[in-house]
Parts: C-alpha cells; sequence; structure tokens
C-alpha cells in the first residue's frame, strides 16, 4: 500500500509539475514586435497606427509622430519627405505619389490628404483656403459658394445624406466631392 502511495505521488508530480508541452508552447509564440516595455507594430498605412503614430515609409512600422494634415511644430516632427507648412506636415504630390490611404488633392494645391471611406471630415463645410485646413480626409474645394472643406467620395452613398447626384465631379479633375 506504501509502495502504490509513493509511485502514485512521483508520478503525479512528473506529470503535472513541469506542465504541459502544450502550455509550453503557447507560451513561446512570437512576441509580435514587442521588447521589454515597447512593441512595434506592423503598417502598411497610417491608419493602421494607432493614435499619435504613423506608419514609417522606409520600415513599414508604426512609429510616434503626427501624420499628413496634423498639427506638427518644425520639419523634423514630420514623417519622411512631408513638411511642417502653417503648422500642420504636408506632403506635395502629383496624381499617385502619396502614401497609401491617400490621395492628392487637385492642383494647383496638389497636396496628400488621407482618404477615410465612411469618415467625414473635421471640418465639413466651413470655408477654406487650403486642404489642409480641413484636416482629416477633407478637400478644400470650390463648388459653387466659394472654396468649403468636402467629403471626398466615390459614389452618391459615401455622402452623408446619400441622395441622388449629391457626389460630383470637381471642376478640372477626376476626383468626386459630396455636395453640400
Amino acid at each position: 500500500m506504501r509502495f502504490l502511495f509513493w509511485f502514485l505521488l512521483v508520478l503525479g508530480v512528473l506529470l503535472v509539475g513541469p506542465g504541459c508541452p502544450l502550455d509550453i508552447q503557447v507560451r513561446e509564440e512570437p512576441d509580435a514586435g514587442c521588447s521589454g516595455d515597447s512593441c512595434t507594430l506592423a503598417c502598411a498605412a497610417d491608419r493602421e497606427c494607432p493614435a499619435g503614430q504613423r506608419c514609417n515609409d522606409f520600415y513599414d512600422e508604426c512609429e510616434p509622430g503626427p501624420r499628413i494634415t496634423e498639427p506638427c511644430s518644425d520639419n523634423i516632427a514630420c514623417s519622411g519627405i512631408a513638411s511642417c507648412k502653417e503648422g500642420r506636415c504636408a506632403r506635395r504630390c502629383s496624381v499617385n505619389d502619396c502614401p497609401l490611404g491617400y490621395q492628392c488633392s487637385p492642383g494647383p494645391e496638389s497636396l496628400c490628404v488621407e482618404t477615410c471611406e465612411g469618415l467625414t471630415p473635421e471640418n465639413l463645410g466651413r470655408f477654406c483656403a487650403s486642404s489642409m485646413e480641413c484636416t482629416r480626409c477633407g478637400l478644400c474645394t470650390d463648388s459653387g459658394g466659394g472654396k468649403k472643406c468636402h467629403q471626398p467620395c466615390r459614389s452618391d452613398a459615401e455622402c452623408p445624406d446619400a441622395r441622388p447626384g449629391v457626389c460630383v465631379v470637381i471642376p478640372g479633375s477626376t476626383l468626386r466631392v459630396c455636395q453640400q
């Protein structure tokens, strides 16, 4: 009887003590870019990064700093070839050379502006001189009544009221905006 007790005790310690091999495999999964207290997230576009971070064009990972159209203090604060213009990170562009997640505003302004499918620009309907004043997701254009911040669209369904004919082509451009 004593032998059976000791045998079961040793067997239990050997089976339960070191843990299950599956448990060890789960704990040894990749660290998802984390090192100590900091983590680096892989990205292809700014919108994949948390607030206050942008996607580094060269390393394809999130880094601290303002995105294009966000407030900045100087040129060093802005990423890549963007520069700080009138207190916001700005990047000049031609038709297709904005980073992923951005589009080029119509000329002569030609600045990269974030494409935010389904999101309304922060300054929608306000008078503006530049798309930088529209902040995220807005294009500054005149569709009658002076230059205002408009929401980019590809179809009427993407506009707030979604009525027929509300998504109009910007004169002299192929881009479209929601008419207010």
